[in-house]
C-alpha cells in the first residue's frame, strides 16, 4: 500500500523527508507484523506544526477538541492522520521510552483505523438509536469504550516496557468519583436541576469506562490478569464501586471481540447495561423515559442518607 505523507509549517520542512520516511517504515513494519489489518482506505497523513490548525483545516472545523498527538479522521472513501510534527519530532530526539511511547500511539491509532472502516456500513439501525435523547447521549459512551479496548487488545505488542496500562490512572479516579459525584448529587437536587447534574456526571463517568476499557484491553492482549500486575489495585477494585462492573466489563468486551457482530448496535446494546450500573453504582440510575428522553433517577451511596 502507499500512503502520501504531507508536511505542514516551516519548520519541518528541513525534517520532511526522515519523517517521511520514518512513518513509511512504520506501517511497513506493522503490517507485516499484522497482515490482517485493513488499511487500505488510509491515503494521507498530514504531519503538522500547528496540530489544532490543521485538525480544523481538514474537518471544517467541526472535530471535537483541538488538542492531541494523532487522530483519523474518516471520509465517506477515504482516511486522513493526523500527527503532530512537534511531538513527534520531540520524540524521535528523545530517548528509546519516547520513541516506543511515540511509535505505540501510532500503532493504536492504526488499529482504530481498521475496526472504524471494518464496522462501517453495518449500523443499519444508528439512525433509530440517534433519533432517541438517551441513545444519542450513552451510544457514544459504547463506542468510546469499544474503541480504547480495541486499539489497546490489538497493538499491545507495541506496548512500551516501562507502560503502567493507566492502571495508577483508574486507581485515582476510583478514589476521586465517588466523593465528588456524591458532592454534585447533594448540589444539583439542592438547585432542583437534574438536566445539568446529567450533563456534568456523563464527562466523568465517559472518561472512566474510557479508562476501564483501555486497561481491560492491555490486560487481555497480554493475557495476563490484574492481580499478577497490580495486586493493590486488583484489591481496591474489588472492595469499590466497580466490584461488580469491573469483570463484568472484561468479559462483555471479550466476548464482542471474539465474535463477529461489531455493528453500532450489537456493541450498545451489549456495553448498554454495563454503562448503566456504573451510573448507579456512582448513586444515579438512568433510563429511557417514555419520550425517549433520559429519566434520571439520584439515589443514595456510599453511605449518604436518602435524598428527596
Amino acid at each position: 500500500m502507499k500512503v502520501q505523507v504531507e508536511c505542514r509549517g516551516e519548520a519541518l520542512q528541513s525534517a520532511a523527508p526522515m519523517l517521511t520516511k520514518v512513518i513509511e517504515t512504520l506501517i511497513a513494519r506493522t503490517v507485516e507484523r499484522d497482515p490482517e489489518l485493513d488499511l487500505e482506505d488510509l491515503e494521507l497523513i498530514v504531519v503538522a506544526e500547528d496540530y489544532t490548525l490543521a485538525l480544523a483545516q481538514l474537518t471544517g472545523g467541526d472535530a471535537v477538541g483541538g488538542e492531541g498527538v494523532v487522530r483519523a479522521i474518516h471520509g465517506e472513501e477515504s482516511v486522513t492522520v493526523l500527527l503532530d510534527g512537534r511531538h513527534m519530532s520531540a520524540a524521535l530526539a528523545g530517548d528509546a521510552e519516547a520513541v516506543a511511547g511515540f511509535v505505540h500511539l501510532f500503532h493504536r491509532e492504526l488499529c482504530r483505523i481498521h475496526d472504524a472502516r471494518i464496522r462501517l456500513g453495518r449500523a443499519e439501525g444508528l439512525a433509530a438509536l440517534l433519533d432517541c435523547d438517551f441513545d444519542r447521549q450513552l451510544l457514544p459512551i459504547a463506542e468510546s469504550m469499544w474503541a480504547e479496548y480495541f486499539s489497546t487488545r490489538r497493538a499491545v505488542w507495541s506496548l512500551p516496557a516501562s507502560s503502567d496500562l493507566m492502571l495508577n490512572h483508574l486507581a485515582d479516579l476510583h478514589d476521586a468519583l465517588p466523593p465528588s459525584m456524591q458532592e454534585e448529587i447533594t448540589l444539583h437536587l439542592a438547585a432542583n436541576d437534574l438536566d445539568a447534574l446529567f450533563a456534568r456526571s456523563l464527562g466523568r463517568i465517559t472518561h472512566l469506562l474510557q479508562t476501564a476499557a483501555h486497561c481491560q484491553g492491555y490486560l487481555a492482549g497480554l493475557d495476563r490478569p490484574l492481580g499478577q500486575l497490580s495486586p493493590e489495585l486488583e484489591q481496591i477494585l474489588a472492595s469499590g464501586f466497580l466490584r461488580e462492573a469491573w469483570p463484568r466489563l472484561g468479559e462483555v468486551l471479550g466476548q464482542l471481540y471474539g465474535g463477529k457482530t461489531r455493528s453500532a448496535e450489537a456493541l450498545y446494546a451489549a456495553l448498554l447495561p454495563e454503562i448503566q450500573a456504573v451510573f448507579a453504582a456512582l448513586g444515579l440510575a438512568i433510563r429511557r423515559a417514555e419520550d425517549g428522553g433520559v429519566w434520571l433517577d439520584p439515589m443514595p451511596v456510599f453511605g449518604a442518607t436518602p435524598m428527596q
